[in-house]
């Protein structure tokens, strides 16, 4: 299976698929906001329906397309959505979406607003020429939790929420609440910021500790040139928030997650 990244994604819908799309001689007509952040839509076509790469890369998702099938493949808040460029059908976590038919103008793939409608944690609010559309995301720990991750060039993986921390030795139970990323198999990169629970500050850090001397202990032998990040990881905490980073960058990891913390206290 052949994985083509979003650019090429629409670059090969333009040159195969003229016969099916649409002429578009005017510009998208509605307006988007995805979590409060207003999107810029000048270079769409005129079309109805969601534009779907544009939405999931706004949530921080992606758009992939796989050749030997001419599939698409939206991932958007932790779920997935199929588009079949044989037929235009849809599948949505792998179900098929009965009544649902994808549109293709320009190499651009439109959804009907029903669909990101019928997922769970979404919602979309339909104005006179705009959507307004808010997703787990928007959770402001979450966003958070993206800004830490960019600012010090963290390579994230799966998101990191109280289940899943016990995958990695760490008790979720002793965070009130908390985001992040855990790395991909070939980095140890890892964003954790949470409200930690009253009395349970030192055993979170023995715990923190803990996981990075594992990440430590891998990469002394397994891909070593991530072995400094690892070395210079960072666990810091500013008011009732902790922040546990490792990255290339974690000294402005750290300098974004006190800011953001001292927002969340406004």
């Amino acid at each position: 299976m052949k994985r083509i990244g979003a650019f090429a994604l629409a670059t090969v819908l333009t040159a195969g698929l003229t016969g099916t799309a649409l002429a578009a001689s005017e510009s998208y007509p509605t307006s988007i906001t995805v979590n409060g952040t207003a999107l810029d839509t000048a270079a769409l076509p005129n079309a109805e329906g969601i534009p779907m790469r544009l939405v999931a890369e706004a949530d921080h998702g992606s758009a992939s397309w796989f050749e030997e099938e001419n599939i698409g493949s939206f991932y958007f808040s932790d779920q997935q959505i199929e588009v079949s460029f044989t037929d235009y059908s849809v599948k949505i976590n792998d179900e098929p979406a009965a009544g649902v038919t994808a549109q293709v103008v320009n190499g651009v793939t439109f959804l009907p607003v029903s669909v990101l409608e019928g997922l769970e944690g979404i919602t979309v609010e339909e104005g006179e020429a705009s959507l307004t559309i808010t997703t787990p995301n928007n959770d402001p720990l979450v966003q958070l939790a993206y800004a830490v991750a960019n600012a010090g060039n963290v390579a994230y993986g799966m998101k990191a929420d109280q289940e899943s921390l016990s995958m990695y030795g760490i008790d979720g139970e002793n965070f009130e609440t908390v985001a992040g990323f855990f790395p991909m198999i070939t980095s140890p990169d890892t964003v954790i910021i949470g409200k930690v629970a009253e009395g349970k500050l030192d055993t979170v850090t023995e715990q923190l500790e803990a996981y990075r001397q594992q990440q430590h202990d891998t990469f002394s032998w397994y891909l070593s040139q991530n072995l400094p990040k690892v070395e210079n990881a960072k666990t810091v905490t500013s008011g009732d928030y902790l922040l546990f980073v490792i990255g290339e960058d974690p000294d402005a990891a750290v300098e974004t997650f006190e800011a953001g913390v001292a927002a969340l206290a406004e």
